[in-house]
């Protein structure tokens, strides 16, 4: 083969080595064609040399090619090796060649052309043949096989001692050992401690071997389906030689891992990704994947998904306790310490941000400049958060134009602060935010829509009551300062909670656009609140004030009221000698604008019962009234109000029947002030009624607010056996039921006296202190009634029997949630004999049950299956012998929460079924017997009087031994 080349290239030279002759004469012939074609053969060789390092150059390529997964032969080293000796003897050709031709006038000797061009013509027969090698010898072959990596290790910060964080990992492995969970998202704020929790993830993984193999994919903006693959592949160890097609890649993915156990952990995703393209299909079995979100919307794809919250106050107190060290329990930086903390909003990317800055910093007035930095909306962040503020300003920037200032709004409400969602829509409205809708009930719904949009993007969380939520503390400053910087022509009030120092001048007054002054104490308002003759929205709760001015009745453009007489309502409020009263008459009529009212009273204000009638009266001549919070001391002025409301009637022609769109209205003295503050279960509330009235008939006029309530309580009223008086088609919206302290209650529904559907929208439902309830259903039930029950709580019934008969049971197929507690006689939850499908209570999680002393059965049928089953706690149920739950029928069961005692008494087939899953508990009896071993009487008789002021979590946690130690 060598010769062949060579032969051909020799050929083709204008030498007369080429050229058949013999002697002397065709020998001098060729030493003088050497000379003589010595520029041509030059030219020729530098072309050669071109093509050499073409290929040379097309090698390179092919080798550095990064998605192959292959390496170069030795006979492609070698010859590399051999081209870059070749280029370094080509270069000193040249450079001889060069020096030679600057002498070719007579000046060089013959000899001398004569080697160097000879030296030229074999160079060109070497570049030719090195050239023509490389396309017969393999360039690339595969690796010699290698072990997949089963789990990469992270190294992130340790989260066992950061509850509020470690929860989640342990939530996660939780999900990922249910079978039929394969996509699971995780969606949270930035700087929230997402990545920490995913890192530990994938460690605790890789201790418990729970998969075959692990694979972490972060994603930015430009994060592609080729990323994940490559990703995979090179863990994997798989070749794809040159295959660039991510189809064939896909095929190849799916083919390896379709019987292998994984979890793909995709970190940082901003969009929607494919899976089928990465290779991931449903099919697989034993895969799941891990989805970490900014926006919820991408989770309602997910089979299950958990928000990652905000650390609590003692593991971010800790957090930066452990960096910044103990000083921040000093008293010069103790308070300053916690402002920090609060401006930090349990984030703990934040914390540990400003933590660094301030470690080995013992000066107090640096702690304090920082602190102002933070809190000053007028100055940049400062350039240790830079980057969260970046991540939140990202996200705000793309949201609609309209939507923009619907977001910023919620700055001017105080840290912390709970909005009512209902409330904040009307503030949105009259700001002209929500322009398209021109009727309030479009607004509404408009504004929840963009509740929910920003619930989803995190900036907002729900709060502790219905229908509430609040902006982080840290996510209010962010909005502060883009207010501040972006916002034209933006002057604000704004208090954040403190006492307002100064009084502000008319001046002052005259040029703000907006006030808050939620949570501030005042001892009267500011005179000059009259000259804000445009303002709509004015929220008067828990500032202390003990009356109303008169002045409040020049705001006829007043569409919001909101005013609370809670605190020192015993004082009276005397002005030159006279008593004043807490709402001076006209006041409230005067306000003809008004769309919203809340009248917060303290149920024992007594000058709230002598004006109430007068105020009913005023408030039933407004208008445009829409939504009332009101309270009736007596059912007389609930009926004369509801009789003469003008808005209550005019409304009936708008929404399709009588009725506000929302309400809040309690009825009679009802003894708990719990009235505002009432938990509302967790569902809307924008429509509630409170009725306690005693001895008292119910009036039929009460039927017409129960008929558009979505939530209901009845409180010690005692004339009434059963809710069916009110008829089926009066309790239909009805979303959640309280009933206590009720004495002649006997049954919740009576299908003897009202037929049809009962509670069909019905989802909580509390009977608390019910003396004489025998049974929650009497008579035949109809098969759409109390469907949608997710939360059942019985409390002190001693009269109860049985809970479930056989056909109520069947109907429970949303119940989540059952606490049964104080029933002397209760002896059967699920009745004996009960024909009962094995699936009757497919989503029941939580059972509760306390101090039922005769009860001995939870359910005789073994049949019956407890599929989402988790958490039992059983106290003082001495009968209780037997379980009906095992590992096959309960699969999901983690914990049962007990004493001691009981499960001792248990049955022995019962505790080996569940040996691991026993938690047990203490109660003030078993200590007091323990420790009666190792002390006096005295102080055990001491230890039994006090146990009830003790933590209970704090004695559960103590062994008997320790006990006695104390």
């Amino acid at each position: 083969m060598w010769e062949t080349a060579a032969a051909q290239a020799i050929g083709n030279l204008e030498t007369p080595a080429v050229q058949a002759g013999d002697g002397i004469i065709g020998c001098l012939r060729r030493k003088y064609g050497y000379v003589r074609n010595l520029n041509d053969n030059i030219a020729m060789l530098e072309r050669e040399e071109r093509y050499l390092l073409s290929k040379e150059e097309d090698v390179i390529t092919m080798l550095d090619r990064k998605d192959q997964i292959m390496e170069r032969t030795r006979e492609c080293n070698t010859w590399l090796d051999e081209v870059r000796v070749m280029k370094g003897k080509l270069q000193e050709l040249r450079n001889r060649y060069q020096n030679t031709s600057r002498r070719f006038c007579g000046l060089c000797p013959f000899p001398s052309l004569l080697k160097l061009g000879k030296t030229i013509v074999i160079k060109i027969e070497e570049v030719i043949v090195l050239k023509s090698r490389i396309d017969q010898i393999t360039i690339m072959h595969q690796r010699a096989p290698m072990p997949s990596v089963p789990v990469i290790k992270k190294h992130p910060e340790k989260i066992d001692n950061v509850p509020s964080l470690n929860e989640h990992v342990e939530a996660l492995l939780r999900l990922l050992k249910e079978d039929n969970l394969k996509r699971i998202g995780i969606w949270v704020l930035p700087g929230v401690g997402k990545t920490m929790v995913m890192e530990n993830l994938n460690n605790k993984i890789r201790e418990t071997q729970l998969y075959d193999n692990v694979f972490w994919v972060t994603l930015s903006k430009g994060g592609s389906v080729r990323k994940i693959q490559l990703i995979i592949l090179e863990q994997l160890k798989l070749e794809v030689k040159e295959i660039h097609d991510t189809d064939q890649i896909a095929d190849m993915i799916s083919e390896v891992l379709v019987n292998k156990r994984y979890l793909l952990l995709l970190d940082e995703v901003f969009s929607e990704i494919n899976l089928k393209e990465v290779g991931i299909h449903d099919d697989h079995e034993h895969g799941a994947v891990i989805f970490a979100y900014r926006d919820r919307d991408f989770c309602r794809f997910m089979d299950d998904h958990i928000k990652i919250e905000r650390l609590s106050n003692d593991d971010a107190k800790n957090l930066l306790r452990k960096i910044v060290g103990g000083i921040i329990d000093r008293p010069s930086y103790k308070k300053i310490a916690d402002r920090l903390l609060k401006e930090c909003g349990g984030m703990p990317q934040v914390i540990k941000l400003i933590a660094d800055s301030l470690r080995n910093e013992d000066d107090p007035a640096v702690w304090r400049h920082l602190l102002s930095d933070m809190q000053s909306p007028g100055t940049e962040p400062v350039q240790e958060i830079q980057e969260v503020y970046k991540a939140f300003k990202l996200v705000y920037d793309k949201l609609h134009v309209d939507k923009k200032p619907c977001l910023l709004y919620w700055a001017i409400f105080p840290p912390d602060y709970e909005v009512y969602q209902e409330y904040l829509i009307e503030c949105w409205k009259a700001e002209q935010f929500i322009v398209q809708a021109r009727k309030l009930g479009d607004a509404r719904d408009k504004g929840h829509a963009i509740i929910r949009e920003f619930e989803k993007k995190s900036f907002l969380e729900r709060g502790s009551k219905a229908g509430h939520f609040k902006m982080p503390i840290f996510l209010r400053r962010m909005a502060l300062k883009i207010m501040y910087h972006e916002v034209k022509d933006s002057k604000f009030l704004i208090g954040d909670g403190e006492e307002i120092e100064e009084q502000l001048s008319d001046e002052e007054w005259e040029d703000v656009q907006r006030v808050s002054l939620i949570g501030q104490k005042l001892s009267e308002l500011p005179p000059q609140l009259e000259k804000l003759k445009s303002l709509e929205i004015l929220d008067l709760r828990c500032t202390g004030l003990l009356t109303l001015p008169e002045e409040l009745a020049h705001l006829t453009c007043l569409k919001c009221l909101r005013v609370s007489f809670k605190q020192n309502f015993g004082s009276p409020n005397h002005i030159n000698g006279q008593l004043e009263e807490m709402i001076p008459s006209n006041v409230i009529a005067s306000l003809s604008s008004l769309q919203e009212l809340s009248i917060d009273v303290d149920f024992r204000n007594q000058s709230w019962d002598h004006i109430v009638d007068r105020v009913a009266e005023e408030v039933a001549s407004l208008k445009a009234l829409t939504s009332l919070c009101f309270y009736f001391p007596r059912i007389s002025c609930f009926e004369t109000f509801i009789e003469n409301c003008i808005s209550w009637k005019r409304n009936s022609l708008e929404w399709e029947g009588n009725g506000f769109r929302s309400f809040r209205i309690l009825v009679g003295n009802h003894k708990v002030d719990n009235f505002l503050g009432f938990d509302f279960f967790g569902y809307t509330a924008e429509r509630h009624l409170r009725f306690s009235t005693g001895e008292e008939d119910i009036p039929f006029t009460l039927s017409k607010i129960l008929n558009k309530a979505l939530s209901f309580e009845l409180i010690s009223h005692h004339r009434t056996k059963n809710l069916s008086i009110f008829g089926t088609e009066y309790l239909k919206e009805v979303e959640a039921c309280t009933i206590e302290e009720c004495n002649e209650i006997e049954s919740i529904i009576d299908a003897t006296m009202a037929t049809g559907v009962s509670f069909e929208f019905l989802q909580k439902l509390h009977l608390i202190n019910l003396p004489k309830l025998v049974s929650i259903y009497k008579g035949s039930i109809d098969s759409t009634s109390l469907t949608k029950l997710t939360t059942l709580t019985l409390k002190s019934c001693p009269k109860l029997k049985c809970l479930f008969p056989g056909d109520m049971v069947q109907l429970l197929c949303h119940l989540q949630d059952l606490q049964v507690e104080d029933c002397s006689e209760i002896k059967e939850i699920i009745k004996d004999g009960s024909i009962v499908q094995s699936e009757a209570l497919p989503k029941l999680k939580n059972m509760e049950l306390h101090n039922l002393p005769r009860l001995f059965s939870i359910c005789e049928d073994s049949l019956l299956e407890w599929p989402s089953l988790e958490i039992m706690k059983i106290k003082t149920c001495s009968e209780l012998k037997d379980l009906p739950f095992s590992v096959e029928n309960a699969p999901k069961l983690r914990v049962i929460e007990c004493t001691m005692n009981w499960w001792s008494e248990l049955n022995n087939s019962v505790k080996d079924r569940l040996k691991d899953l026993h938690s047990f508990t203490r109660e003030a009896n078993e200590v007091a017997h323990a420790l009666a071993k190792y002390t006096p009487s005295p102080l055990v008789s001491l230890f039994c009087c006090n146990y009830a002021s003790f933590p209970r979590t704090v004695w559960e946690a103590w062994s008997v031994d320790q006990l006695a130690g104390v």
